[in-house]
């Protein structure tokens, strides 16, 4: 009997094809996902081009207009401390002119009137902060000692000048030789770049 069950099972399985396994076509499953891959190939491409980023970091990277009040108002800071950044900006503006003055050697006239707004400027800031909270500031006391050696600076330079047609240069007596008035130069020159960092970085 065990026998004749087997034999029949055998021939069941022969004529329906069961255990032979799925016999047809699969589905285009590719097909069906093709939107996917286009979706993320569109995702991964870069937004812009080499140059347009190029074009957008120049424009992140304007010069400040230094020159324009709502710059400082609005951008800047709108707090108690605006005044006193106006007045820092106003002397910023002095210091660069200073900066191009000493670089390109202008003549004693020129330099002398920078000075002058320069000693003006900084004693305004000085008087008007020195029993507030600003006094304490890095800029404030770095002011006051830049403003006291160009100052220094601008009278020797002076003094120099008016000494030429006296005192030759090869004198022992004469101090105001063409040595030094380099030296004086270009130690306020480094004072003055010092300065401008501090106060920029006051932003």
């Amino acid at each position: 009997m065990k026998k004749l069950i087997n034999t029949l099972l055998i021939i069941i399985t022969a004529i329906t094809g069961m255990g032979a396994g799925y016999v047809g076509t699969l589905p285009n499953v590719e097909a069906e996902f093709e939107y996917l891959r286009k979706e993320g190939s569109e995702k991964s491409q870069v937004p812009y081009s080499i140059n347009e980023l190029d074009k957008q970091n120049e424009e992140k990277l304007r010069p400040v207009p230094r020159e324009n009040d709502d710059y400082i108002d609005i951008i800047i800071k709108k707090d108690k401390t605006t005044e006193y950044l106006h007045d820092i900006n106003s002397i910023i503006l002095i210091l660069e002119k200073l900066r191009r003055c000493l670089n390109t050697n202008q003549d004693i006239q020129k330099f002398n009137a920078i000075i002058s707004n320069l000693i003006d400027n900084v004693e305004y800031v000085k008087e008007e902060y020195k029993t507030k909270p600003e006094s304490n500031y890095m800029s404030y006391n770095r002011l006051i000692q830049l403003s006291a050696e160009a100052r220094d600076c601008a009278n020797f330079r002076t003094q120099m000048y008016a000494s030429e047609k006296y005192m030759p240069y090869t004198s022992p007596d004469n101090q105001y030789t063409k040595e030094s008035l380099k030296t004086k130069l270009d130690n306020l020159l480094t004072d003055v770049n010092e300065t401008l960092f501090i106060l920029k970085n006051l932003e």
